[in-house]
């Protein structure tokens, strides 16, 4: 599914209303490009392109692995933070940046019917 401009901001809108724990939000294609992003949670858009394109490639290589086990999500915890990647369709990823004590499961469920819902 391609998203553009408005979907995105449709999508944030839903997200924002569903956790006030999102500080930033950013739709990444699996060839590494930042497409959109909202709030201030990417410094280098290339750098973190890149490397959410790499960790959903790793992620869907290891599930494979294990008795076809496709990723759903994929979690990054530090001290203050949890970014939150989950795969929107085949060509892209959605990143999400929240404090570290959000509990991500309830979004990335939700995540996949509100990106299929918008088109």
């Amino acid at each position: 599914m391609n998203l553009n401009q408005a979907m995105f901001d449709d999508l944030n809108a839903q997200l924002d209303a569903m956790s006030p724990e999102i500080q930033g939000t950013a739709l990444i294609s699996n060839e590494g490009a930042v497409i959109f992003q909202e709030g201030e949670t990417i410094v280098d858009q290339r750098l973190i392109g890149i490397a959410g394109a790499a960790i959903v490639r790793l992620a869907e290589h290891i599930s494979s692995g294990l008795a076809e086990c496709p990723a759903q999500e994929i979690s990054i915890r530090c001290e203050r933070y949890t970014s939150l990647f989950v795969p929107v369709g085949a060509d892209a990823l959605l990143m999400l940046v929240l404090s570290v004590d959000t509990d991500t499961r309830p979004l990335a469920r939700a995540i996949p019917g509100m990106v299929s819902a918008l088109g």
